[in-house]
């Protein structure tokens, strides 16, 4: 009977699969305490402001699961919080040697993380914080604040901006296997004022304007596909990382889907046999 229930539990689990909101999490630059915007990438519309953060001066952002990682130009750590019980849980792990960190991005089971200490570093640490590789990004000046992970061609890549986008004037996005060799230079040219983060929603990028109430949209081969005005914001817009929601651009590919849907098919049918 035991063994009945289990197996019913676990085909209910797998039907009930959950539905990723279209969700943007950008962290503010404060020269303060940082605040994060959860923002709907289809309208723009800021959905919630979490404030309660560590650190100074908002950085980067990684949602895994109901945890909220991020970072601070401020010092080397990583910082965590629990988006189900809204409460911050402080440091994470510390980057060795950082004296501040940038974007973060995640590949599915590690971090991404970029240097905010002049050089032109970005580092993959695991979620315990260890690290696992170093890698240096040809064209970054050196503080580059724009760093995400996606998916081309089957192929994990990372894409940077060239510098950090607070300086201001046009801002080139370049793409990176994870050995940081340069795959593509210039995938596209940001022209806003203050070019800064940028995320991947599995067929698209968002870059943001630092000072700007708006996401700017580039399709996957860089062509510019507008802006997103945003709007329900009550604190200042000043976003520096942003990132969507991995859970959802980092799924299996069509054919892996269909065939966990065989696989579901079969373990039902062998739950009817062994229930009848």
């Amino acid at each position: 009977m035991i063994r009945r229930m289990l197996l019913l539990f676990a085909i209910v689990g797998l039907l009930s699969a959950p539905s990723f909101a279209d969700t943007i999490y950008g962290n503010n630059a404060t020269n303060g305490t940082p605040y994060i915007f959860a923002i709907d990438s289809n309208t723009g519309a800021v959905l919630h402001t979490y404030t309660n953060l560590s650190g100074y001066n908002g950085r980067g952002v990684v949602v895994v699961g109901n945890i909220m990682y991020y970072t601070t130009a401020g010092d080397g750590n990583v910082y965590h919080y629990d988006l189900n019980t809204n409460t911050d849980l402080g440091v994470a792990f510390t980057v060795a040697g950082a004296s501040g960190l940038s974007s973060m991005t995640y590949d599915g089971h590690n971090f991404w993380i970029g240097d905010y200490s002049g050089t032109d570093k970005a580092y993959l640490y695991s979620p315990t914080g260890a690290l696992l590789k170093t890698i240096t990004l040809g064209n970054c000046a050196g503080n580059c604040d724009g760093l995400t992970y996606f998916l081309q061609g089957g192929q994990g890549r990372l894409i940077s901006n060239r510098f950090d986008g607070g300086f201001g004037g046009p801002n080139a996005y370049d793409v990176y296997d994870t050995n940081g060799n340069i795959v593509q230079a210039d995938l596209f040219t940001s022209n806003a004022s203050y070019s800064t983060g940028i995320a991947w929603d599995g067929t698209r990028f968002f870059t943001s304007d630092l000072y700007g109430p708006e996401l700017s949209e580039w399709s996957m081969s860089g062509a510019f596909l507008g802006t997103l005005p945003l709007s329900g914001y009550s604190n200042s817009v000043v976003i520096e990382g942003l990132s969507d929601n991995f859970a959802k651009t980092l799924t299996p590919e069509p054919g892996s889907i269909a065939l966990l849907g065989t696989g579901l098919i079969s373990l039902i049918g062998f739950a009817r046999r062994r229930l009848s």
